[in-house]
């Protein structure tokens, strides 16, 4: 992304549900101000590394919401007109074993498929099974984690159906592909420019549409919106 003169950038290091580290660009004197946002908890700022730790209250504050909060006080503060924040903490490459294990039961049931082996019931069954332990581990821990599951996670429903029928090799690869396939890519860290706008003593921040097409940053901002919604207590 180009870098505009007088930018200033914000970045996310680490976030688990509840707590998030930020890097600072700029030195800040104190962290008061972030103290006051709705649903954080605690916050401690390293003037040495120049980072930091936010604890929130996750029932009061979405993690989206709380990072724009964050950098609209860290812009003001700054008296800065553009704000770049950076999520490094997305991994690009991320699976469990069982990951790993499911692919090796599906290779190894295409195998025996193409060579018409009578191992074929054996190795459709382990295939189907370690498939379906893998899908489902990984939908657990992007519940625990992120406190929703990618949509792909679903093909799981497809796998089961699949069991015992003529077809389960190419359902067994399907789910695989569908649920880690996405994990094989390395991905940039997300980058989101800001507008930073002063509206009396209040500081908001426009997002810009930079580095992805239109359609995408509707959906990520859709996305967000009814992951929000969803964290809502009822």
């Amino acid at each position: 992304m180009r870098e505009e003169h007088g930018a200033l950038h914000l970045e996310v290091v680490s976030a688990i549900p509840g707590r998030m580290r930020l890097m600072l660009e700029k030195p800040i004197e104190d962290e008061t101000p972030f103290r006051r946002i709705n649903g954080m908890l605690a916050c401690r700022y390293n003037p040495r590394i120049r980072t930091l730790l936010c604890q929130y209250d996750r029932e009061r504050i979405h993690e989206e919401e709380l990072i724009v909060r964050i950098g609209a006080i860290y812009a003001g503060l700054a008296g800065t007109k553009l704000l770049h924040v950076k999520r490094s903490e997305e991994e690009g490459f991320s699976m469990a074993p069982s990951g790993y294990l499911a692919l090796a039961c599906i290779t190894l049931d295409g195998v025996m498929t193409a060579a018409a082996s009578p191992l074929t019931q054996v190795t459709r069954w382990l295939s189907a099974g370690a498939t379906l332990g893998a899908v489902v581990e990984h939908g657990y821990q992007e519940l625990h984690v992120q406190g929703s599951f990618d949509p792909e996670v679903m093909s799981v429903v497809y796998l089961i159906n699949s069991i015992g029928k003529t077809n389960g090799f190419q359902a067994s690869l399907l789910a695989w592909i569908v649920t880690f396939g996405r994990h094989l890519i390395p991905k940039a860290p997300r980058e989101q420019v800001y507008l930073v706008r002063r509206n009396n003593q209040a500081v908001i921040l426009t997002p810009v549409i930079s580095g992805e097409s239109k359609s995408a940053f509707a959906g990520n901002i859709l996305r967000s919106g009814v992951e929000a919604l969803a964290r809502k207590p009822s």
